[in-house]
């Protein structure tokens, strides 16, 4: 019964929604827990990491931890968010980086994951722009709500999503990642 319930929970993993505030849980808290039901605190956190290890390339140079406690993993991944941009002559596809932090609590049979906190970015050369002269290099940051005179941001005032492709592209990317942690630590002890 308790195996049917965790596969249920994870084939249907939608654990944070994307909103003018960043990610929230569908009660809009800011985390959401995932019971394991008889399994220690101890085992939780030696799976989790066990998978973090596993899937990043070098998850020590990001990696904090608290024995037994809790996990925190600061990551960076070049090129992953594709968003259609205007560029004056009609749309083309920019790819952003994603720089974020997951945070993992663990209590016995509970995991608790802190909601994604995230930057997504691209570079930019410098270009002519005739009689204003050539632009700077500089890194662009694609803003959940409007800052300054960007339009370069996620939500408009009234909560209405700007770019589809990039708000489902968050929202995916962050929930199959911790879909794939969580799968992927139930199955550790089974091989």
């Amino acid at each position: 019964m308790a195996i049917f319930v965790l596969v249920a929970q994870l084939s249907f993993a939608q654990y944070f929604k994307l909103t003018p505030k960043g990610f929230a849980s569908n009660d809009n808290s800011e985390f959401i827990v995932v019971n394991v039901t008889n399994v220690k605190k101890m085992d939780l956190y030696k799976n989790v990491l066990n998978v973090i290890n596993s899937i990043y390339k070098n998850p020590q140079k990001g990696l904090s931890v608290v024995e037994g406690e809790s996990i925190s993993i600061t990551a960076y991944e070049e090129e992953v968010l594709p968003i259609k941009l205007s560029n004056g002559l009609g749309k083309t596809i920019r790819k952003y980086d994603l720089s974020y932090k997951l945070t993992f609590l663990f209590k016995d049979g509970k995991i608790r994951i802190n909601s994604p906190d995230f930057e997504a970015k691209r570079y930019v050369e410098g270009t002519y722009r005739g009689a204003s002269g050539w632009t700077g290099d500089e890194w662009v940051t694609l803003n959940l709500i409007k800052v300054g005179k960007s339009k370069l941001y996620l939500f408009e005032d009234d909560g209405k999503v700007r770019f589809e492709d990039a708000y489902n592209g968050l929202n995916n990317h962050f929930n199959s990642l911790l879909k794939q942690i969580i799968e992927k630590s139930q199955k550790i002890n089974n091989w």
